[in-house]
Parts: C-alpha cells; structure tokens; sequence
C-alpha cells in the first residue's frame, strides 16, 4: 500500500476542490442560488404549469427535504429534460 506524498495529496485536493467550486458556481449560475434545495424549488417553478409564480410553494416544500435528497431531486429533474428532448 502506497501513500501519497505531499505532491499528490496537493493536487488531489485541488482536483476536489475544482470539482466542488464547478458544482456551486453551476447551480448559481443558473438558479442564483448555490444551495440545492433552493435550486430544486427554482426548478420545480420554472416546469410547473403556472410558472414562477409557484415558487414561494415549491420552496415551502423542499425545506423540508435534506440536502441529499433535494441534490437528487435537482438531478431527476435534469434527467427527465433530458430524456424529454433527446430521440
């Protein structure tokens, strides 16, 4: 078993750091928002027949929700656009 030096651990956790930074600034970017469930409730809005005017709604039900399942939520939502448009 090989430890990693001081070198790899660095780079390691930049990489996650990246990741991480790319993440949050994707989410606000998009939904001026970086916390999940605040973005699922923007999503869950912007979809809804009725439109934005849903949103103080949306958001009173996803407060309720953990982080996890408001991150999984935001990702269902993107795959069902997904699978919308693509053949």
């Amino acid at each position: 078993m090989s430890v990693l030096g001081p070198a790899q651990l660095r780079g390691a956790l930049l990489i996650v750091f990246g990741v991480l930074l790319l993440s949050f600034g994707s989410l606000f970017a998009a939904y001026g928002q970086a916390d999940p469930c605040r973005a699922l409730a923007v999503e869950r809005a912007r979809r809804a027949p009725a439109g934005a005017a849903t949103e103080p709604w949306t958001r009173a039900e996803t407060s309720q929700m953990s982080t996890g399942a408001c991150a999984s939520g935001l990702l269902d939502s993107w795959g069902e656009r997904l699978t919308h448009y693509l053949p």
